[in-house]
């Protein structure tokens, strides 16, 4: 039996990506949220706090905020075989283990956007390499997803690197597609496709003509900032 704690984001991506199985679970406080993300799912089930007594396996699915209320409400009830994939970015494993009474700590991160991952249903984890026996669990319940061995200091700092870039961008992007009074429908447009498509193209080496000009001259203005 699996159990996801929480019914935000991240449990709602992991629905989209899992096996459909019916010892699925969704546990979580909030029971209208709980409602609403399994009417979106035709094989998980609302948990009760006996399923929680019994899963072998849960996903702690929760904000970093959430972490010391969960266990202080429920560790007494769970097993003491049991695996808990914790998934909040911000959250090393040191940190779990300080509430988890002696439990057996999995970091299980995604690199990358929740959301976006739902959409496309497919994504990467990140596991440390002193886990590695849990990677055929996680590929048979995770088909669609890459897993990666190694640190979760190293999923923390490319989802960092990766918001404060596209943060940065976004912000000096519309500054200056306003300034050119650039209409609100052109500056969406321009997001939602022109941005996607050539971060896809500059990845994928198929840049155009006039994009690869403007790669030319952002490497030649980066030897003339190197050479003072």
């Amino acid at each position: 039996m699996k159990v996801l704690i929480g019914s935000g984001r991240l449990a709602s991506m992991l629905l989209s990506v899992l096996e459909k199985d019916e010892s699925t679970y969704v546990f979580g406080r909030n029971e209208q949220t709980v409602d609403s993300l399994l009417r979106q799912v035709d094989f998980a089930k609302k948990a009760t706090v006996q399923n929680l007594s019994e899963a072998k396996v849960l996903f702690l699915c929760l904000p970093k905020e959430g972490y010391n209320d969960f266990f202080s409400h429920y560790l007494k009830l769970l097993r003491k075989d049991v695996t808990i994939y914790h998934m909040a970015t911000a959250v090393m494993k040191k940190e779990v283990e300080q509430f988890a009474g002696g439990l057996r700590i999995v970091p299980l991160k995604l690199v990358g956007h929740a959301k976006v991952t739902k959409a496309n249903k497919a994504g990467l984890f990140v596991l440390p390499p002193s886990c590695e026996k849990e990677m055929t669990h996680l590929k048979r319940w995770f088909p669609s997803m890459k897993i990666e061995l190694t640190g979760e200091e190293m999923a923390l700092l490319a989802n960092q690197l990766g918001t404060e870039a596209a943060i940065k961008m976004s912000m000096n992007l519309t500054e200056k597609m306003k300034a050119h009074k650039i209409p609100d429908s052109l500056i969406k447009q321009t997001f939602d496709q022109t941005v996607h498509g050539v971060i896809d193209a500059y990845q994928a080496n198929d840049l155009g003509g006039f994009a690869k000009r403007i790669v030319e001259q952002q490497k030649k203005g980066e030897d003339l900032d190197e050479d003072g």
